[in-house]
């Protein structure tokens, strides 16, 4: 069959990029006509940029948006999110230049000049705000556990920086507001003895509240100060009155076990031991989550330990690797059975069993769990029982399986749940290598405890946040569930919300329906304690739902406004660029106007078709042999 190859050339213009910083701190270095001459400055450059490249206009706070700055009211500033965003989004493309207007302040994320960029384009800076350093005392940072327990003392440390104050003194105070009393906890007064003071407070304060407890901690002014507003930070701490105790019983020693103990204490809320099946018996009855690694084995059976888990229904975790014996192990439970081998093992990574209704499961760890590392799993068939709920699958090599890797189950009123495999420590390592975080196994391991040692909650009717405090530029979103008499989950009848402030304001909503369950999404609240009521009819009875959660006022762009232009030097210089002021932003454009480095990149590629998909050839042909039979026919040759 005949082809014909034809090179075909594509064009892609330069992209230009204007990244501007939208935070609070902006506003700062600037009055009003400094503002307007800003923005009409920099609708210029994009104006003119534009009649020769591609322009791309974003802004940033603590995220990415697109288009151009319509207010400077981000409450934080992440420098370091802004150019991942240009690398994630634009690597693969003809990007000319990146031009990012920033006072260098940043208050989130990590040092924009240690970004590990593979973009080859130049990183032009505009420097804005302030450098001048001015007399002023702050409250530089707070340290604290978000949790505390009832009866015990937690520490807070408190960083306090002061600039051209030297000789000048102050107090600092740490006040407790609960329910609008407020009571001085801790006081301590200083004498400032340098022009660049820094000094760290520490104080052990005593938990004698349960709930979302405020302290406020103060600076007294000092004269001629540039502001008052970083005097004040508020801080928010949860105050428990019990912690769980988990027992970690091993059948030997392994490296799990030191990762689910760091995991699980990461909640403040959970107590863990470690414990080997090789020694005397601990007292199970002192802990309210059991977790079996690798039991039962064929040396530690734990027949009598099994039978004091089931009686006294301590809910239980097992964690099956090769070291269980899967004929004790599938009679010990009802959740899971494994008819196989241990000596032979898979290597599994996990995927979402999309059935799962038992929680709801953060859109983060819905998408990065999948992309960690293998575990081990026992070859093997895999059965689940038939009250069991799988959360996670095995995908053995490129195949998704239907064999469970998480389960759920309940045998009368003894809760568990299996992990089918081994190597929950493989999981922290790659989560922390690729993002400096174990944020998601975190999440992952607790959710798993939690769900296993819940509560029996025959409620029809549940509503809730998903955590207890918020920081003041997060958006709060409640859900609700309604069951009928056979617990299943519905959404007929309307779901209404009430949310009330510490000054008595009462906020009305009304829940939207998704799916079986209800949410709704009630944006950025101010700082503050709240309470919430969700109520419903249903079958002609009023059902309803109530819950307390708190707003943290975070108030990062007061604390700091002296500009970091020496910053924006080394970013430019790093990335080939150059630094540019307010008010050489017209040379700015006629510096990329006039780079020769920028130009416009031409792909070629090459595609083979067959002459058969080439109809209009065979039409042209057909109208030359007509043609040919015309003019032979016209003269005479036929």
């Amino acid at each position: 069959m005949p082809f014909i190859k034809h090179l075909i050339e594509n064009t892609q213009s330069p992209i230009i990029i204007i990244a501007e910083d939208s935070s609070e701190s902006i506003l700062s270095g600037m009055d009003e006509s400094q503002l307007q001459d800003y923005t009409d400055k920099m609708n210029g450059l994009a104006s003119r940029l534009s009649e020769k490249y591609e322009v791309k206009r974003y802004h940033f706070g603590e995220n990415v948006e697109s288009g151009a700055i319509d207010s400077f009211n981000a409450a934080s500033t992440n420098i370091d999110v802004q150019l991942d965003f240009v690398e994630n989004q634009f690597a693969d493309q003809n990007i000319g230049a990146v031009i990012l207007a920033s006072d260098g302040i940043f208050n989130e994320g990590k040092s924009p000049i240690y970004s590990d960029l593979k973009i080859k384009a130049p990183i032009h800076t505009i420097a804005l705000g302030d450098t001048t350093v001015r007399r002023d005392l702050l409250i530089k940072n707070v340290l604290n556990n978000r949790i505390a327990y009832l009866g015990d003392q937690f520490n807070m440390q408190v960083d306090v920086q002061s600039f051209n104050a030297s000789g000048s003194s102050s107090q600092l105070t740490i006040t407790k507001i609960k329910d609008g009393n407020s009571t001085k906890v801790k006081s301590e007064s200083f004498t400032i003895n340098s022009n660049n003071f820094f000094k760290t407070f520490s104080f052990n304060i005593d938990a004698t509240d349960t709930g979302n407890v405020k302290y406020r901690i103060s600076l007294n002014r000092i004269s001629d100060e540039l502001s008052g507003s970083n005097n004040t930070r508020d801080v928010y701490i949860e105050i428990l009155d019990a912690r769980q105790k988990i027992l970690l019983f091993a059948n030997a020693p392994h490296p799990d076990l030191a990762a689910l103990k760091s995991i699980i204490e990461s909640n403040k809320n959970y107590e863990v031991d470690i414990h080997f099946a090789s020694k005397p018996s601990p007292n199970l009855n002192q802990f309210d989550i059991v977790v079996l690694h690798n039991l039962p084995s064929s040396k530690n059976p734990v027949n009598s330990e099994l039978t004091l888990l089931k009686s006294r229904r301590i809910p239980t975790i097992f964690f099956v690797g090769n070291q269980v014996n899967l004929a004790a192990f599938n009679s010990s439970q009802k959740t899971l059975s494994i008819k196989g081998n241990v000596s032979s093992m898979n290597e599994v990574q996990a995927i979402w069993d999309d059935g799962f209704k038992g929680f709801q499961v953060d859109e983060g760890l819905k998408r990065e769990l999948p992309k960690f590392v293998p575990v081990n799993a026992p070859f093997g068939e895999y059965e689940a029982g038939p009250n069991a709920e799988v959360l996670l699958l095995q995908k053995i090599g490129k195949v998704d399986t239907k064999y469970p890797l998480i389960t759920f189950g309940e045998e009368g009123s003894w809760k568990n749940a299996v992990f089918a495999g081994e190597g929950v420590w493989k999981w922290k390592l790659f989560e922390f290598l690729q993002y400096q975080s174990y944020d998601n196994l975190n999440e992952l391991v607790n959710k798993l405890v939690q769900y296993s040692s819940k509560k029996e909650d025959k409620r029809k009717f549940r509503a809730f946040v998903n955590k207890s405090i918020f920081k003041d530029n997060e958006e709060v979103v409640f859900d609700a569930q309604l069951y009928n008499s056979n617990y299943e989950l519905i959404n007929e009848p309307d779901v209404f919300l009430k949310v009330s402030d510490k000054s008595g304001n009462v906020y009305d909503y009304t829940f939207s329906k998704f799916n079986n369950y209800y949410s709704h999404n009630a944006g950025v609240l101010k700082e503050g304690n709240y309470s919430f009521t969700a109520s419903t009819n249903f079958n002609g009875e009023k059902l309803s739902a109530s819950g307390n959660f708190s707003i943290q006022s975070i108030q990062k762009e007061q604390y700091d406004l002296t500009a970091r232009h020496g910053m924006l030097k080394s970013l430019s210089s790093r990335f080939g660029g150059r630094t540019y002021y307010l008010d050489a932003i017209d040379q700015l454009g006629s510096d990329i106007l006039g780079s020769e480095s920028i130009k416009p990149v031409i792909y070629q590629r090459n595609k083979t078709e067959s002459l058969l998909n080439m109809k209009w050839l065979f039409g042209l042909i057909g109208l030359f042999l007509c043609l040919e039979w015309f003019l032979r026919r016209f003269y005479g040759s036929y």
